[in-house]
């Protein structure tokens, strides 16, 4: 589906190609929840305290593995405990260390993409707010790193999604205008970051988050990287309504 796009300037937010895209990672580019659950159980089982369901797990990865940590503890009963939250993290960060692509997979259509996307000489950026030793173990492992220019993790800032920093910092490294850019993520910490900070958004629907959950609205959603090419293809153009049968993405 092709929402109407979100125009800041109260323009047509078409008005400018893309020159980059920023991408989230866990619940966007590569399912990540097999690998999320299995290193905070194990965590959470060393200390003697009940595993989260993959349920709990998903509706906080996109918060980075600090907020999946303190939810446990605040479900055991121990909210506001600083040396629990410290203690629990780094079993956390082992468990996931010792094997960070465990149960994890790069969505369908990713690789094609990026492929497609380097083709069309856009700088390619990664904004999420996983640790950056996770991250960085994940993009490895998965062979993913080479596609990306910039990045930003959950511990790079002093800010974290939804809050604009991480973007603005992306786009101004790149050296590009706010409205050449793209975040494309899965919850709506991505969404609001996107508009905090004056770029467009893509919310793709496999991931973690649910379209109807978001308290803002996303410029495009689409099913599967392949149809983001529809996306760029068409940026040129003005925009459509989300009846218009060619453009259901």
């Amino acid at each position: 589906m092709l929402l109407p796009p979100y125009a800041p300037d109260g323009g047509s937010a078409l008005a400018s190609p893309i020159r980059a895209l920023i991408f989230d990672l866990d619940g966007t580019l590569v399912d990540t929840l097999g690998g999320v659950a299995n290193a905070i159980n194990c965590a959470l089982i060393h200390h003697s305290l009940a595993p989260l369901t993959i349920s709990e797990i998903a509706d906080r990865v996109g918060e980075g593995g600090t907020a999946l940590v303190e939810y446990a503890l605040k479900k055991a009963g121990y909210e506001g405990d600083s040396e629990r939250v410290t203690q629990l993290q780094k079993s956390y960060f082992q468990a996931y260390l010792s094997a960070p692509i465990h149960d994890t997979s790069v969505f369908p259509g990713v690789i094609p993409m990026l492929e497609r996307a380097q083709a069309r000489n856009l700088d390619l950026a990664i904004c999420t707010n996983k640790a950056g030793i996770l991250a960085e173990a994940v993009l490895d492992g998965l062979g993913l790193t080479q596609y990306f220019r910039f990045f930003v993790y959950g511990d790079s800032l002093s800010y974290r999604k939804p809050h604009p920093g991480p973007i603005m910092w992306i786009v101004g490294k790149m050296g590009v205008p706010l409205q050449t850019c793209v975040m494309i993520g899965d919850t709506e910490n991505d969404v609001l970051a996107a508009r905090n900070s004056g770029v467009r958004s893509v919310f793709v629907s496999f991931g973690y988050s649910k379209l109807d959950s978001l308290s803002s609205q996303p410029d495009w959603v689409v099913h599967h990287f392949d149809r983001l090419d529809s996306i760029l293809r068409n940026f040129d153009h003005q925009p459509h309504t989300e009846n218009d049968p060619e453009h259901q993405i």
